[in-house]
Formats: C-alpha cells, sequence, structure tokens
C-alpha cells in the first residue's frame, strides 16, 4: 500500500536524461511539473499543494476499498481545519489518536466495527481521565469522522450505519462519573470585579 502523505509532497529535481525536470513524488508515483525552476513548474506545484485542502484522492491510494483509519483522519482533520474552533479541532485530534493506539495505523475503515467503538469507550472509562460526557462527545467525534467518510466515498454507508448504533452513555453508567454542575456566580462577588471589566461587559450586568 502506498505510503500516507500528511503533508504535501516535496518541489524536488528530477533528471531525466540530460535535462532537469521539476517533481514530485505521491503513491509511488513521479508527477512532472515542468523544467525545474521554471514559473510553470512552480505554478503547477502551487496548485498541487492547494489541491491537497480539497482533493482527498491525493491521501489516499485509488483503491478506495483499501482506506486505512489513519488515511481517513488525516483527510478528515485537513477538511474541518479552519472551519471549526481550534479547541474543537484539538478534540477531533485527541479522540481519533485514541483510536490509533488501539488499533494501529493500517487498520481498514471497513474493519471498523461497534465492537471496536465500544472497546474504545471502554478504554476511555477506565483511564478515569474524562467523565461520561466528554466519553460520549469522543465518541461522536470519531463516527463523525465515519460520517464525512462516506460523503466523500471513503467508507461505507453501512459501516457507519452500525456505529451510530451504539448508544451514548447514560448517566450512572458503571465506572464514569459526572463533573458537578457549576453554581452561579453570587451578586456580591459580580459587583466586586464590575470596576475591572470593559465597559461592555458592565453593560451586558
Amino acid at each position: 500500500m502506498p505510503k500516507l502523505r500528511h503533508r504535501p509532497p516535496k518541489y524536488c529535481k528530477a533528471k531525466v536524461g540530460k535535462k532537469q525536470y521539476a517533481a514530485v513524488y505521491l503513491h509511488g508515483k513521479t508527477i512532472y511539473l515542468g523544467a525545474y525552476g521554471s514559473s510553470e513548474s512552480k505554478v503547477a506545484y502551487a496548485k498541487l499543494v492547494a489541491d491537497f485542502k480539497t482533493d482527498t484522492s491525493l491521501y489516499v491510494p485509488e483503491d478506495k476499498e483499501c482506506v486505512t483509519i489513519k488515511q481517513l483522519m488525516f483527510s478528515f482533520l485537513d477538511h474541518v481545519e479552519g472551519t471549526i474552533t481550534s479547541q474543537s479541532f484539538g478534540h477531533n485530534r485527541s479522540a481519533i489518536r485514541e483510536v490509533l493506539k488501539l488499533y494501529g495505523d493500517d487498520m481498514q475503515v471497513g474493519d471498523f466495527k461497534p465492537s471496536c467503538l465500544k472497546f474504545y469507550r471502554n478504554e476511555l472509562i477506565n483511564s478515569k481521565r474524562l467523565c461520561r460526557n466528554m466519553i460520549n462527545d469522543r465518541v461522536r467525534r470519531v463516527v463523525a469522522m465515519f460520517t464525512w467518510g462516506v460523503e466523500e466515498e471513503l467508507v461505507k454507508p453501512d459501516t457507519e450505519a452500525a456505529l451510530k448504533a451504539v448508544k451514548s452513555l447514560r448517566a450512572g453508567y458503571p465506572g464514569t462519573y459526572d463533573n458537578p454542575e457549576r453554581e452561579d456566580v453570587p451578586d456580591d462577588v459580580i459587583i466586586r470585579t464590575l470596576p475591572f471589566m470593559t465597559p461592555t461587559v458592565r453593560a451586558m450586568e
């Protein structure tokens, strides 16, 4: 299977006979861009780099039956980067990386079953690092990646449908905990902090 590229391929020099061409190497293939150093080759390279943000075929092999979770992850993250908050992007990346730690880089998307998702969820429960709502959130983010994959024809619809059948954890689920609800800030505390607030924030109060 061709090696996955997360970053755009480099602008390289390829010698053909006595001539030197600009080229990139992608999925085991050489793509020639024109004479090395020419404006033509640099324009062609710039277009190829720009396509990396929009064309998922550059991330995955032509045989989409062999798409791995790692390939799907990189395509998905590059798709959502810049369209969601940096915090949400970080949560997406953390959620999916946990899947890779458990199942490796080469697991194909079609092999990721509900039992895999539930095992992933159980590992989050056993770690005691996340409350129940956060665990449910991470599971939803993983499933959302597969949903996007269906739209891009990288994931079969029945794979996504099976993952969506996994229900969220309810309050009191064994091994989980819920963080206490935040209490309202007392009025006297708000009054004492008003002088330190901006005029806009003070007006909201």
